[in-house]
Parts: structure tokens; C-alpha cells; sequence
């Protein structure tokens, strides 16, 4: 086949000298695929993550054998907190992205915040967009403009419940017993609509992560456990 734009999002060994290797192809979505000999021996193109390249694979079956690795832009340097960024991103990819299911705005927006990530950009604005966005292109997004129970606009001296899956519901005697951790203004739903993540950076934290979670199954963000308050 012909190369293919793509990022490394994930390796790790594979018998005696292969690698196996997350992929996240611009046209054909996330795939896996052997790297053959690619451990024990100096190779000219190192699998690096943040790092684009253009790839080209053979193979019928959900894994495939890649046949040719050539890097097509310079790597994205992430230091720091964006480092750990990276990991989450990464790691979020491959638990959400189905297997040769393309999502081109997505991988644009990857790039996207990467570069963000790796120019110094403040990490709460570049994440929560990413997010957002990542739930938006996969059909999970997050109404923020409307109450989901009464179809009424959300309005900015209210309190609202987000219910995963469903959105956002005024908050009324009927339901004031629902735990605080579904609790939103209506002030800081709005400023998320219109990008604004800097108003109310932990309640866009917490709504990121009740949103995705549903999605994410339940084994534990592993990167998370690197995140400083900075995210």
C-alpha cells in the first residue's frame, strides 16, 4: 500500500526481537502492527512518540506487518508537564479510538495540541480542547447549551446536574439529593461553550473526566497518576 501519515501512540515488545506498535494513521484511524526487528539492533528510524511518520504495512488481518517507517516531520518536544500530557493523550487515544476507523479532524487536532503542548500554551486550555473536541468527532458530545430534561436554555444564575450520557438537568428539589460531584453553574457551562476553560479550570476538569469516563472502561488512567494541579 501506499505511506501513510501516522503517530506512534504506543510500543512494546513482541517476541524476540519485534515490537508491536499503536498506531494512529491520519486515513485509516488507529490500527496495531508489527514492527519486525526493530529490538537488539540500531535501526535508522527510531518508533518514537510525538514524532510523524509515514508508514506503509501489509497484512489482511487486525494486525498488521510494517513494511516501511520513514519520519516525515521533526519531533514534537515535550518536556515536563506537557510530557505527561502526551502520555494522557496517548493513552486516551487507544482506549477510544475503534481499530481502522478513520477520524482525520482528530488526528489534526492531536497535532494540534501537541504543538500547543510543546510551545508552552497553558495546559488547562489545551487539554479541555482537546477533550471536548475528542468527544464531539466520536459522538459523545457534551450539550452545553440546552437542558437535556426540559429543553430550556442553560442560563447563567442556575445550578445544573450533568447525568453521563444524557447532559445537563436544572438543579431542583426533585433531584437536590444527586452528589455534588454532578454540580455545575450554569455561569461556568456557558464559559465552556464559548472555549472558555480559564473561568472555572476544575469544574472543566471534572466535566471532562465525567464525560469521558463512561467511555473509557474501567481500568484506571495510568497516566493521570503523573498530572500535577497544573492540568
Amino acid at each position: 500500500m501506499k505511506s501513510e501519515l501516522a503517530f506512534v501512540l504506543h510500543t512494546r515488545p513482541f517476541r524476540e526481537t519485534s515490537l508491536l506498535v499503536d498506531l494512529f494513521t491520519r486515513s485509516y484511524g488507529r490500527l496495531r502492527a508489527v514492527s519486525k526487528g526493530s529490538r537488539g539492533r540500531k535501526r535508522a528510524v527510531q518508533l518514537n512518540a510525538y514524532t510523524q511518520f509515514l508508514v506503509s504495512w501489509s497484512g489482511k488481518s487486525d494486525l498488521k506487518t510494517l513494511t516501511h517507517v520513514e519520519q516525515s516531520s521533526v519531533p514534537i518536544l515535550l518536556e515536563g508537564d506537557s510530557l505527561f500530557c502526551g502520555f494522557y493523550l496517548n493513552e486516551i487515544l487507544i482506549r477510544l479510538l475503534a481499530e481502522n476507523d478513520p477520524h482525520e479532524i482528530i488526528y489534526d487536532n492531536y497535532i494540534n495540541v501537541l504543538s500547543q503542548l510543546a510551545g508552552k500554551s497553558p495546559i488547562t486550555g489545551s487539554l479541555r480542547n482537546f477533550e471536548f473536541s475528542l468527544l464531539e468527532e466520536l459522538g459523545y458530545g457534551i450539550n452545553l447549551t440546552t437542558d437535556a430534561e426540559l429543553n430550556e436554555p442553560i442560563v447563567n444564575d442556575k445550578e445544573y446536574f450533568y447525568m453521563p450520557n444524557l447532559g445537563f438537568q436544572t438543579k431542583k428539589n426533585g433531584n437536590a439529593a444527586y452528589s455534588q460531584k454532578y454540580l455545575f453553574r450554569g455561569s461556568d457551562i456557558l464559559a465552556f461553550r464559548n472555549g472558555d476553560f480559564f473561568s472555572a479550570p476544575l469544574a472543566a476538569k471534572k466535566l471532562s473526566r465525567l464525560a469521558l469516563e463512561p467511555h473509557l472502561g474501567e481500568k484506571p488512567i495510568l497516566s493521570r497518576s503523573f498530572f500535577n494541579k497544573k492540568s
